[in-house]
């Protein structure tokens, strides 16, 4: 009898997907793209998608350069 030993499927996972903030990202840049084309979406949708936008325009690119981002811990 062969003991065989499987590392469990999350911890695979979540080294192989992209960064949250990526996907955040994309997932916000997608909800803007469907209202952009007339698609209604969830008012909680709309409201975090007004509130990404806000924080990025506070804090636009360009006020980032040369400053160095957190480190994580």
């Amino acid at each position: 009898m062969k003991i065989r030993h499987y590392e469990p499927y999350a911890p695979l996972r979540a080294r192989a997907y992209p960064a949250i903030g990526d996907q955040l990202d994309a997932i916000m840049k997608f909800a803007e793209h469907l209202q952009r084309s007339g698609q209604s979406l969830p008012d909680e949708v709309t409201q975090w998608v007004a509130q990404c936008n806000h924080v990025k325009q506070r804090f636009p690119k360009t006020a980032t350069r040369g400053v160095e981002p957190p480190q994580s811990v």
